[in-house]
């Protein structure tokens, strides 16, 4: 009898343990959407300051017909004129999040709209799917470790 208490006390506890991890896997998930539509409020408020905020000091990204950028400071001057030409918009939405077993790496996938607004007025907009890789700082913060994305569309009149 004492053993069929004992299997199902670490039953109990078994079960339990595996409801706290799954309770914690979704809540980082959740934490690190939040901090990829942060960065976005972040670079559509703040621009390039906003944007450069979320970079780790050993950020790279992948552009197109162009080497691997490495360095926060090489991520920030590919961007820079991009960020700082204000008939440009940047958003992006997150899609779905993953965390790592060890929690301190992650990515999120999504999708992002480019409006360039012309000399007429008229705005010129694209889209296309992004992933950026994060990783957990000390503070417990997110940092982009890495970061790409692909067209969908080439930028096309709005009104069309």
């Amino acid at each position: 009898m004492k053993r069929i208490w004992m299997a199902g006390g670490l039953m109990f506890v078994l079960g339990m343990l595996t409801q706290w991890c799954a309770a914690s896997a979704r809540a980082n998930r959740d934490a690190l959407l939040a901090a990829d539509r942060s960065f976005d409020a972040a670079t559509a408020g703040q621009e390039f300051d906003g944007f450069s905020s979320f970079l780790a000091d050993d950020a790279s990204t992948l552009r197109a017909d162009k080497p691997v950028l490495r360095g926060k400071v090489a991520v920030q001057q590919a961007w820079k004129p991009l960020l700082e030409n204000h008939s440009i918009s940047l958003r992006w939405r997150p899609i779905s999040a993953e965390i790592s077993k060890s929690r301190d790496l992650g990515y999120t996938v999504g999708s992002y709209t480019i409006t360039r607004t012309d000399e007429k007025g008229g705005a010129l907009v694209g889209s296309g799917k992004y992933l950026t890789v994060w990783r957990l700082q000390a503070d417990g913060s997110w940092k982009v470790e890495f970061d790409t994305g692909v067209p969908d569309t080439l930028p096309a009149l709005a009104n069309q």
